[in-house]
């Protein structure tokens, strides 16, 4: 079985370095849905060395804390399953209380729609958010 974590990464990478790499998941329900993806195809934290494991917790902060200041989302929801996909991976979705699926999680059920300038304002806040976070990773994490 192919890992679409190993081979479908280039389209939406925001950032990588030599341990992690960052991307758009693109999902249209979630205007701001990022992955935080070990280089390694390991599918637990526990597979990760120490120095690995703080280095990932520094990456989900920088993230989250730069989603807090652009977006100002309601919440910032952290996620890390593997169920589907057995390759090391955090969800990091900016959350509102009017998005499709507030206060369910993301793969709960639909509560509302959501109107399309609302969810395009988003995104395009997402997007340019993305330098920022590259900018702000590799000042950190490198690349």
């Amino acid at each position: 079985m192919t890992c679409p974590l190993c081979t479908d990464r280039a389209k939406s990478e925001i950032w990588r370095n030599g341990n992690f790499y960052l991307i758009d998941a693109e999902d249209p329900a979630f205007p701001c849905f990022l992955r935080v993806v070990s280089c390694r195809h390991v599918p637990e934290m526990s597979s990760l060395t120490s120095e690995e494991r703080t280095e990932l917790w520094g990456i989900l902060n920088v993230v989250e804390e730069e989603i807090i200041k652009a977006l100002r989302p309601h919440k910032v929801n952290l996620a890390q399953f593997g169920n589907m996909v057995p390759h090391l991976h955090w969800h990091v979705i900016a959350r509102w209380q009017d998005d499709s699926h507030f206060p369910e999680c993301p793969w709960g059920p639909v509560q509302r729609d959501v109107p399309a300038d609302v969810q395009a304002e988003r995104r395009r806040m997402t997007e340019a958010l993305k330098p920022v976070l590259r900018e702000a990773l590799e000042k950190r994490f490198g690349c």
